[in-house]
C-alpha cells in the first residue's frame, strides 16, 4: 500500500509541470561608458536595474538609467520590474569595460619610530628631565629625519608624579618635588 501511494505521488510530480520561471525582460540597449558614468536605454516596464561587476552583483538603481563608476572592471546591467521579472543574467552580451582614468596620485609615506631615553639624577622641585629627538639623520638606510614626537613616558625613582609636556621635538618630564632619578622617553617619528 505504501508503494502504491509513493508511486502515485511520484507520477503526480512528474506529470504536473512547475511554472517557476519568471518572464524575461529585454536586455538594456546601448549600454556604454560616458566619462565615468555607465549609461543605457530604458527598458519598457522596468522599475530598476541591477548593476553587476565581474560576474557579481554590485548595486541597484531605480528610476534612472545611469550609474557613476568608481571602480575599474567589467559591468552588466540587468532590468527588473515590481512583479519580479528580470532580464537575462549579466545583461546578455552587453558587457562594458571601465578603466578608471583618475589622475589622482596616491602617496605612500613610510614612517619609522625610535625611542630616545634620557635619565636625569637628583632632579629638584620644578626641574625637568627632557628627552629630545634631534633633527639630524638617523642611521637608517636611507637616512631618515625626525618629523615629530608622537608621545613619550615619564618615570621616577620616588613616589612622585611627573608632569609631561610634549613639543615637536621633545618630551619633558617636570617633577613638583625632589626625585633621585627621572627618566624621560620620547617616541620620535622619522620619515
Amino acid at each position: 500500500m505504501i508503494h502504491f501511494f509513493r508511486n502515485v505521488l511520484l507520477m503526480f510530480f512528474i506529470a504536473v509541470p512547475f511554472a517557476v520561471a519568471n518572464d524575461l525582460l529585454p536586455d538594456p540597449e546601448n549600454v556604454a561608458i560616458e566619462g565615468n558614468t555607465l549609461v543605457w536605454d530604458a527598458v519598457p516596464n522596468a522599475t530598476g536595474y541591477n548593476i553587476y561587476l565581474g560576474y557579481s552583483y554590485f548595486d541597484t538603481v531605480k528610476d534612472k538609467t545611469q550609474y557613476t563608476l568608481q571602480q575599474s572592471g567589467s559591468y552588466w546591467v540587468v532590468a527588473f520590474d515590481d512583479a519580479g521579472n528580470y532580464g537575462s543574467q549579466y545583461g546578455g552580451d552587453r558587457q562594458v569595460d571601465y578603466e578608471s582614468s583618475s589622475n589622482a596620485t596616491s602617496v605612500i609615506a613610510r614612517y619609522y619610530a625610535s625611542v630616545v631615553q634620557t635619565t636625569c639624577v637628583d632632579v629638584g622641585p620644578g626641574e625637568s628631565c627632557i628627552a629630545s629627538c634631534d633633527s639630524t639623520a638617523t642611521q637608517l638606510d636611507p637616512p631618515k629625519y625626525t618629523r615629530y614626537v608622537s608621545g613619550g613616558a615619564c618615570s621616577t625613582s620616588d613616589i612622585v608624579e611627573a608632569d609631561a609636556f610634549i613639543s615637536d621635538r621633545t618630551y619633558k618630564c617636570t617633577v613638583p618635588t625632589f626625585s633621585g632619578e627621572v627618566v624621560a622617553q620620547a617616541v620620535c617619528v622619522h620619515r
